[in-house]
């Protein structure tokens, strides 16, 4: 079974799902796709929306109430996605912010769409030294990091991780940021494959197809630790090693010479 660690699918508080039904309709093609563990992720922070701890355990549980009176059986954990601002390391200091699944180790950090602000390495140090990891989401998709990924794996030597939108490697975001995430995931800089599902229409929770194409690119030691086994530690509390993940990277043997060379 599949942990998606990034979704929009608490109705009417972002930009993601807008009622109770399109996340139910969500949640069961979530289901479909072999997922069984959704992190709920409201973007906090953004200038847009705003969205502490307590409101999102509130509409989490409103969901989860819902999703067992339709006999879905999916399991619903609170999150943020939590744009990265001067304030976000004292609100996670605080608890005014919520961390993965509330369990204070890591949490789901957003950059702007274009940009890396000068102040972003200083920023995730704060957080790291309240021993809960940066996750940084979809870093495919900022123009900047896809110009520059060498800053992204300052990032990740910082002690961060970071994670993929399962439909950039598909190319539902364009040629250049399914080759972004070509080369960040074939680098060792990607650590999750997410869903950011925001509808139950094209952006939809789906990450089946998108461990297809990690598995092409790499091998599927890599797309079972990013796709399933990564992503299911951090549903259990717990903070995955990234070790493990270069240990696989080039696994003699596992894929052909020629896929390597001209897939």
């Amino acid at each position: 079974m599949l942990t998606d660690i990034h979704c929009h699918i608490l109705p009417g508080i972002d930009d993601g799902s807008k009622e109770l039904e399109q996340s139910l309709a969500m949640a069961r093609i979530a289901i479909d796709d072999g997922i069984d563990t959704i992190f709920a992720t409201p973007h906090h922070f953004n200038g847009v929306y705003s969205n502490p701890r307590q409101a999102v355990l509130d509409q989490v549980d409103r969901l989860r109430e819902a999703l067992a009176r339709e006999r879905i059986w999916l399991r619903i954990l609170p999150g943020a996605e939590n744009h990265i601002v001067p304030e976000l390391p004292d609100a996670l200091a605080d608890g005014t912010t919520l961390t993965m699944g509330d369990f204070g180790r890591a949490a789901l950090v957003e950059l702007p769409v274009h940009t890396v602000p000068a102040s972003t390495e200083q920023i995730l140090e704060r957080i790291l030294q309240q021993d809960i990891v940066p996750i940084i989401a979809h870093p495919e998709r900022n123009t900047y990091l896809r110009r520059h990924p060498e800053r992204l794996r300052r990032m990740i030597e910082l002690g961060c991780l970071a994670q993929v939108t399962a439909q950039s490697c598909t190319g539902l975001f364009g040629p250049q940021v399914r080759a972004a995430s070509r080369h960040m995931i074939s680098s060792g800089l990607i650590h999750f494959v997410a869903s950011d599902a925001h509808r139950d229409r094209r952006r939809i929770p789906e990450i089946t197809p998108a461990l297809e194409q990690v598995t092409e690119w790499t091998n599927r030691q890599v797309a079972e630790l990013i796709g399933k086994e990564f992503p299911a530690a951090l549903a259990r509390g717990d903070v995955p090693d990234p070790q493990a993940l270069d240990a696989v990277q080039e696994a003699p043997g596992s894929r052909p010479w020629w896929q390597r060379w001209f897939s």
